[in-house]
């Protein structure tokens, strides 16, 4: 699926621990009415020995990047010691609790397991339904 490049939401990037944060973007209004989607184009995403575990997603912040939350996340992604590649969404719907601060959003790793767990993704945002 095509996407703005206007909306990359994170450059690609490698993470192996739970919490690895990208960059940040921030919603003044929150979504659109239909909420929008984090596709996350994954690759190179295996464990070193055994199974594991991986779940991407968008945390977002109503403080300014003081505390974050869940706001979508992907399906569990199964991993093993074969590298994997393909797409992962995480729909989210948000609304901005104060206008000062806006709400800001972030890819995020939100789970990742497994012995010598790794995964590089890039993220862009979609509209759920044009």
């Amino acid at each position: 699926m095509p996407a703005d490049l206007l909306l990359q939401f994170q450059a690609s990037t490698t993470r192996t621990a739970v919490g690895s944060q990208g960059s940040t973007y921030t919603l003044p209004g929150g979504t659109p009415r239909r909420g929008l989607k984090g596709r996350f184009v994954y690759s190179a995403t295996n464990t070193s020995a055994g199974a594991g575990t991986l779940v991407l997603g968008v945390e977002a912040s109503y403080d300014g990047g003081t505390t974050w939350s869940v706001a979508g996340a992907a399906p569990i992604l199964t991993l093993s010691t074969t590298a994997a590649a393909g797409e992962a969404f995480a729909p989210f719907d948000i609304s901005p609790q104060s206008v000062v601060n806006g709400t800001i959003v972030r890819a995020s790793v939100i789970t990742i397991s497994g012995t010598g767990a790794t995964t590089t993704y890039t993220t862009d945002l979609l509209l759920v339904r044009p």
